[in-house]
């Protein structure tokens, strides 16, 4: 594989890999990380990931930052396009990357952002065939993860400790729930700026790793015990598929319309 890699290192080792870049969730503008780390942490020319989706104070305190970002900072991956604005506003020349955890799921869409970012990484919620699709129809390089838990649903409310504090549970921030009907486990993690519930199995991408018009394959480790950033990537990329992973929504049929009750659609 020779595309670059953008990897969010969690908790570990921060050895590098070939066309391998981190990309570090920042300090007070990201969720669900176990390690945050602040502009004086990081190494020059890192990337950074801002998740959140951000209100009028922290625009106003991401301003501020600007003239590090400028100086540090080799390209930003935002969920909130009010960054994007920012840094158009105030001239900062960083590589720009849109990644809306569950809005970009169609060429048309892809294509329309690509107008005024330089790449987007793709929703995870899409089949494998509406992934080439899209591949074949982008106007230039599109990114997509390939290994990490799945984002299912971000909160700005604290869900965990409200639950806890209702029913007199001990106070967890990372807790394993399963919801009843469906039996869906979710992996449920919690800090003081929200809630993230992720699947609790890791998944993986290998389909895609030959493929072309590909500008970052994403590889998030949060929550992966890994001792290794360097030597886990080396065998992970030479082995089959391990127990606990899931291939999320690759082999899923895409539900456009739910059906009438009782009912089918055309």
């Amino acid at each position: 594989m020779n595309n670059k890699i953008l990897i969010i290192p969690g908790t570990n080792t921060l050895e590098k890999v070939t066309n391998s870049y981190f990309l570090f969730p920042l300090k007070d503008f990201s969720i669900g990380y176990e390690k945050k780390f602040t502009l004086e942490e990081i190494p020059n020319h890192s990337y950074i990931y801002i998740n959140r989706l951000l209100d009028h104070e922290d625009i106003l305190k991401f301003q501020t930052l600007l003239p590090l970002i400028q100086e540090k900072v080799k390209g930003i991956v935002f969920e909130d396009l009010g960054i994007l604005e920012i840094l158009r506003e105030n001239k900062i020349q960083v590589e720009t990357i849109f990644y809306p955890s569950h809005a970009i799921c169609s060429s048309y869409t892809v294509n329309s952002y690509l107008e005024e970012m330089d790449t987007v990484i793709l929703s995870n919620d899409i089949t494998k065939e509406e992934i080439q699709e899209i591949l074949t129809k982008a106007s230039k390089p599109i990114g997509m993860l390939i290994y990490g838990h799945l984002p299912y649903m971000y909160s700005r409310r604290t869900l965990l400790t409200n639950y806890e504090k209702n029913f007199n549970l001990p106070i967890q921030k990372v807790k394993k729930i399963k919801e009843p009907i469906s039996k869906q486990e979710f992996l449920v993690f919690e800090d003081e700026k929200g809630t993230i519930l992720y699947d609790p199995c890791v998944y993986e991408n290998r389909y895609f790793l030959s493929a072309s018009n590909i500008s970052y394959f994403l590889i998030d480790l949060n929550m992966i015990e890994i001792k290794n950033v360097k030597k886990f990537l080396e065998e992970w990329l030479k082995n089959e598929s391990k127990n606990n992973t899931t291939s999320g929504f690759l082999n899923r049929k895409t539900i456009y319309r739910l059906p009438p009750k009782g009912g089918k659609n055309d």
